[in-house]
């Protein structure tokens, strides 16, 4: 069939009701028994954008970090690592884009990740959920042992932060050059715990234990620490004493959010093998629905926070909140948790309606539930609202007519939350309307966001005059989750399905370590310590958890 008859078949049949019933649609036969033809021109749509963005940055950027989509330069601010072509790998050949994808892995061959400019404090965090994300995605998908190689130059790159560690975890930063870890007195739960995918995956496709056991001793540390709550943890903790700072935040935001995602997936990657991580993952969940979640005037459930001491809590939702949601949903889709799915999905309507009731139908940064009209934001956010918002915009501001959402941070920076919790419901539940909304929020990112070159992060979502409003920065999680999680949302459902692989915090795909696998890998192990003896030691870490 002619492309120019599907489009018209597609344009057709997208004028009528789909009689979704049973996961069946009246797509069934036609190309795949789960993509409608509508579907199928949304996910070309969302293809054509990531190559719309790759050409950019192929023409402006390639082999920096980070293309700047209104200057048409570039920058290296995470340490000339190509990280936006790293991150981009596994879309890249997700989406089939094979011509892309061929001349992106022949550069990451001739990446030297053991060095970056003089002085450059590289993030930990990042590198390991962007580098080593990127290369173990690309690599399961692709099995090319190029990539499994740079995968662990880069791991052994960043366990260079566990070494000289007291009790097990990592510093934040590291001088990649001269191999050492920049010390700090305490790390944000996240950093602490969201290496623990990636240094598992890779100790099982190397067959070497170091990476997990490191993993593991961060992890072990987390869970050991006092804190008032046993599912809530406090944003940061000291790395001299594992003692939790009792002055930090409780959230689910910034500086917490892929620590709570990580107890989850620990235990699905595992294969459901490993129990300590649903027993804290249940904690956490029982704990986080009790005291952070809130209601607004409006009826529209939400994340805030507290401070340390529980005298204030924000009734402010961050744009970062929103995949959690999508990880209830999950939740209670693998250990049959129906109490959960009711949550997720009036979370997930909320950060939908940040979307919705926004002029350019993109959603803010940070949004607000004040308990009553007239207390438009809560004292706590006027001064940095004032730095960021129009005035004469927020005099005239009509929070009637938003549902009783506030804006506090109008920025839109091109961030995948949301739409990952749509896809995540979507999977589950099969339910059309997750995949509406999230043509929606796509529709909204080609009108606003899309410059000649790519896309471009947005100063105020409540202003219609695009260009007026474009910043000059794509950062690399636009390629790497935004527009995967969109392609993902209407593909069939055997494209990367969620019982084969659990995507890391940075929708990078890993398979879920199987019992058959596992044993290759220690016969593996074993083999490679008959040939070249015993493998060198872990780091050094000066109190290892047994």
């Amino acid at each position: 069939m002619k492309q120019e008859h599907v489009d018209k078949l597609v344009d057709k049949v997208s004028k009528v009701k789909i009689p979704w019933s049973d996961g069946k649609t009246i797509g069934d036969g036609f190309r795949n028994s789960e993509l409608t033809m509508v579907n199928h021109k949304r996910q070309q749509a969302v293809r054509e954008a990531m190559a719309h963005a790759w050409a950019g940055y192929t023409d402006y950027a390639f082999g920096k970090d980070e293309l700047q989509p209104i200057s048409k330069s570039f920058n290296n601010k995470w340490g000339d690592w190509a990280i936006t072509l790293v991150d981009s790998l596994d879309t890249l050949k997700l989406m089939e884009l094979d011509e892309e994808y061929a001349t992106a892995k022949e550069h990451v061959n001739n990446i030297d990740f053991t060095r970056v400019p003089e002085g450059h404090r590289t993030q930990v965090f990042e590198m390991v959920i962007r580098a080593l994300g990127g290369l173990l995605g690309a690599y399961e998908l692709d099995e090319d042992p190029m990539l499994l190689a740079k995968a662990k130059e880069v791991g052994d790159i960043l366990t260079i932060s566990f070494k000289d560690t007291i009790h097990g975890l990592p510093s934040s930063g590291i001088d990649v050059n001269n191999k050492v870890p920049i010390a700090g007195s305490r790390v944000c739960i996240a950093e602490a715990g969201t290496v623990q995918l990636e240094l598992k995956k890779l100790s099982q496709l190397t067959g070497d234990p170091k990476y997990q056991k490191l993993g593991e001793q961060a992890s072990e540390a987390l869970e050991s620490g006092y804190r008032k709550y046993q599912g809530l943890y406090p944003a940061f903790i000291f790395t001299a004493t594992k003692q939790y700072d009792n002055s930090s935040f409780y959230s689910v935001g910034a500086m917490s959010d892929s620590f709570y995602e990580y107890q989850l997936k620990q235990y699905i990657m595992s294969d459901k093998q490993e129990q300590r991580f649903k027993d804290q993952y249940v904690t956490s969940t029982e704990t986080v629905k009790e005291k952070l979640i809130g209601k607004s005037k409006s009826g529209l459930y939400f994340l805030g926070s507290w401070n340390s001491d529980e005298t204030v809590y924000y009734r402010t939702m961050e744009h970062l909140a929103c995949f959690y949601p999508g990880l209830l949903a999950l939740g209670a889709q693998v250990l049959d948790r129906p109490q959960d799915m009711a949550v997720a999905e009036q979370l997930a309507y909320t950060c939908y309606m940040s979307y919705k009731t926004s002029p350019t139908g993109l959603g803010p940064e940070t949004f607000s539930f004040p308990e009553a009209p007239e207390d438009q934001v809560l004292p706590e956010l006027a001064t940095e609202r004032a730095n960021i918002f129009d005035e004469s915009l927020m005099r005239n501001f009509d929070i009637n007519k938003y549902g009783g959402i506030v804006p506090t941070d109008p920025r839109y920076v091109l961030r995948p939350e949301t739409v990952e919790t749509l896809f995540v419901l979507y999977r589950i539940t099969r339910d059309p309307k997750y995949q509406e909304w999230g043509w929606e929020i796509f529709t909204a990112i080609e009108k606003y966001t899309k410059t000649s070159v790519a896309y471009a992060a947005y100063v105020n979502v409540y202003d219609t005059h695009a260009s007026n409003n474009w910043v000059d920065s794509m950062e690399s999680f636009f390629l790497a989750e935004t527009l995967k999680y969109l392609y993902l949302l209407f593909s069939p459902t055997d494209v990367l399905p969620l019982d084969e692989y659990v995507l890391n915090t940075e929708a990078h795909p890993l398979r879920i370590i199987r019992d058959s696998q596992k044993k290759e890998a220690e016969q593996e192990k074993d083999l490679n310590n008959d040939i070249d003896g015993e493998n060198e030691p872990p780091l050094n870490v000066k109190d290892p958890v047994d």
